[in-house]
């Protein structure tokens, strides 16, 4: 048994985590971080948003992991990081740590969600590609949107009693009945109303310094992998305000990128059906219908 594995079978015995929002990418995921963090009967990260110890952190050690929280009083324990639903090692990792852990799968339209993080791209990097290039150059990209396929690995480790579907579009438009289900499905008090209730689900544009915004963020995942993410923090509320925030509308640094050409996105649309479809017999919802797919 190598020392990671211990290590994950000593978090099982401190039943760490009680519960994961695995994905998916640009589907809101930030957007459930914050209504999990507003619940008083919930414990998530002290300092980081996206944890990804099952993805980048494992040889840190059960240890490290029970560091990013609160010393345990009780509350359930979990956090928030999107890369799990695509990382194949993620699955087997969680089953490990805890066979009960309760799973948050958040899914938006697919070729929205697809389109969102070929923005994202641009974000992040200057990308100057248009979006038919980009899934040329990135097919994984669609691959991500593909969520009946992707939960497969989920569903044989987990029992479907402790996955839960939250659906991006229903979220944006009434979130009340959606984090009722979701405090529900994880236990604690589902008439909790959270303060920032209406705050909009994020929505991406382009920065106003495009290198400057590229180097502080490859600096900040720095820190954040090196157990600083106190200092990001800390930084950030010293920087000026919309310094390096995205800015949208005329005077952006470049154009933001507008939707797909509806070529592509009749095509994209194809090649989710069968998929959707898929989730839409598991989930009770006509996902077809309510992504116009």
């Amino acid at each position: 048994m190598t020392g990671s594995e211990r290590d994950a079978e000593a978090a099982q015995e401190r039943a760490l985590p009680d519960f994961l929002g695995i994905g998916a990418l640009k589907a809101g995921t930030s957007y459930l971080d914050a209504m999990l963090r507003s619940h008083p009967d919930l414990s998530l990260p002290l300092h980081l948003k996206e944890v990804e110890y099952f993805t980048r952190h494992l040889g840190r050690g059960a240890d490290w992991y029970a560091g990013q929280f609160a010393p345990d009083d009780g509350r359930p324990r979990g956090e928030v990081s999107p890369q799990y639903l695509y990382d194949p090692r993620c699955a087997g990792r969680i089953a490990r740590a805890n066979p009960a852990a309760r799973l948050l799968v958040s899914v938006r339209q697919p070729v929205a969600r697809t389109f969102s993080q070929y923005r994202h791209w641009v974000q992040e990097t200057g990308y100057r590609g248009d979006f038919e290039t980009f899934l040329a150059e990135h097919p994984g990209a669609v691959d991500r949107s593909r969520y009946w396929t992707l939960l497969q690995r989920y569903r044989v480790l987990f029992p479907d009693s402790q996955i839960h579907i939250v659906v991006f579009e229903q979220m944006v438009a009434d979130p009340r009945p959606v984090l009722q289900r979701m405090y529900t499905f994880l236990g604690v008090d589902p008439s909790h109303t959270p303060t920032s209730l209406d705050r909009a689900v994020n929505v991406s544009g382009v920065p106003r310094f495009p290198r400057l915004y590229v180097r502080s963020k490859n600096v900040s995942r720095w820190l954040y992998a090196h157990g600083a993410g106190h200092t990001v923090e800390r930084v950030k509320g010293w920087a000026p305000a919309g310094l390096l925030r995205a800015r949208h509308g005329p005077g952006a640094s470049m154009a933001a990128p507008s939707g797909p050409t509806p070529e592509v996105a009749q095509r994209l649309a194809a090649s989710y059906r069968a998929d959707v479809t898929a989730l839409s017999s598991y989930t009770g919802l006509d996902l077809v219908a309510l992504w116009d797919l």
